[in-house]
């Protein structure tokens, strides 16, 4: 089920209501499973919530702690059988203590975005077609690295957004994400599609409360237009993929990828046993709780390394830098000489990859056919 990420005041206590607190939350949490306190987990933090309302509970320092340990993966959301929609509590009841304010300020992710241009000094920005009406998404870390999407086959414009907004609503500014919902919206309005790239923003700009509901069904997944290709690869090499979280959370599986990965040729693909769990960084989290988010990292780099795979595939920015630093770092804490390569699964498809065409397929299979083998 999903979710709208807006909550109405009046609904916050209805959904703590509904909580039967079954502690299923526990299992999926990241956060619980690093710390074991039932204040860090989601049914603990309800509680705490529900106690403010009421005025049982004083907001003190520790309070403030338990609330900002959350990764926003949704995974809770996602796994609860009451329907409770804990994400949109936490965005509507976010308090921050003053360390969490500056983290979390426009001048400090303003100030994080723009140190990303040293990455991208001696790059290109990319080429878009102005004469497209399918729309290109691209979000605050795609437009400082100067990276665009390359959809073989398929024109793209430059869409011009907005952030998605997702910084905003964590901190409680829902004033500032309607505003950037709106002018959104306003461009996807006159786009005959809007293609993603990035988990986080696909999932966030599919839970705009939208003026026009059908304005969502122009948002797509750039896999979506993977699912029919026959890519083959220049060379044999292993890959695994990172599963965002908010991949999931926008409805995507990690079955779907998985198929479009097993389909290619020349490719073998592995899937971590903890290939669906959370990276640990989380936009600016891993600034705040820098200990608990490098511990998560850890386990994630573990899962990927034992999988043997030259390439850990994932389809976000943050994720990805998650996994280069953890992978980068695991080599000196575990003392393991994994050289396995992190990119984008769009990046790795348009370099190592190409799309095999129907008159090629047909070609190999009568070759095939006639060396008697089994197609």
């Amino acid at each position: 089920m999903h979710y709208t990420t807006i909550m109405k005041a009046n609904e916050v206590e209805k959904n703590i209501l509904k909580c039967s607190r079954c502690g299923l939350c526990q299992e999926v949490c990241p956060i619980y499973d690093e710390l074991k306190s039932e204040s860090s987990a989601t049914r603990g933090k309800l509680s705490q919530i529900f106690g403010l309302i009421k005025g049982d509970l004083k907001l003190n320092r520790e309070i403030l702690n338990n609330l900002d340990l959350c990764l926003n993966c949704e995974k809770c959301k996602l796994n609860c059988p009451s329907g409770v929609n804990t994400t949109g509590v936490f965005n509507k009841e976010r308090k921050l203590g003053l360390v969490g304010k500056i983290m979390t300020s426009d001048f400090v992710f303003n100030l994080k975005i723009k140190s990303l241009e040293l990455f991208s000094l001696f790059k290109k920005s990319p080429r878009f077609d102005d004469s497209s009406n399918i729309l290109y998404f691209q979000g605050c870390i795609a437009k400082k690295l100067k990276q665009g999407l390359n959809l073989q086959g398929l024109k793209l414009k430059n869409g011009n957004f907005e952030c998605c907004a997702i910084p905003y609503l964590t901190k409680g500014r829902e004033d500032i994400y309607n505003k950037i919902a709106k002018y959104n919206e306003k461009i996807i309005e006159k786009a005959d599609l809007v293609i993603f790239d990035c988990a986080t923003c696909f999932s966030t700009v599919k839970d705009y409360p939208f003026k026009n509901p059908k304005n969502k069904d122009k948002l797509v997944f750039y896999t979506d237009f993977y699912k029919k290709a026959q890519f083959v690869s220049k060379q044999k090499v292993s890959v695994t993929f990172h599963m965002p979280c908010h991949l999931k959370a926008a409805g995507v599986s990690l079955d779907e990828i998985e198929d479009i990965l097993k389909s290619i040729k020349n490719i073998n693909y592995t899937r971590a046993l903890n290939a669906q769990d959370c990276c640990g960084f989380s936009g600016d989290f891993f600034l705040r709780h820098p200990k608990i988010a490098f511990n998560i990292a850890y386990k994630k780099a573990k899962g990927i390394v034992r999988t043997n795979a030259d390439f850990v595939l994932s389809a976000c920015p943050t994720c990805i830098w998650s996994l280069r630093f953890s992978l980068f770092a695991s080599k000196y804490i575990y003392k393991n000489k994994n050289k396995i390569k992190t990119m984008d699964m769009a990046e790795f498809l348009n370099k190592y990859c190409y799309i095999e065409n129907k008159t090629a397929q047909k070609e190999r299979k009568r070759t095939n056919q006639d060396a008697g083998m089994c197609v």
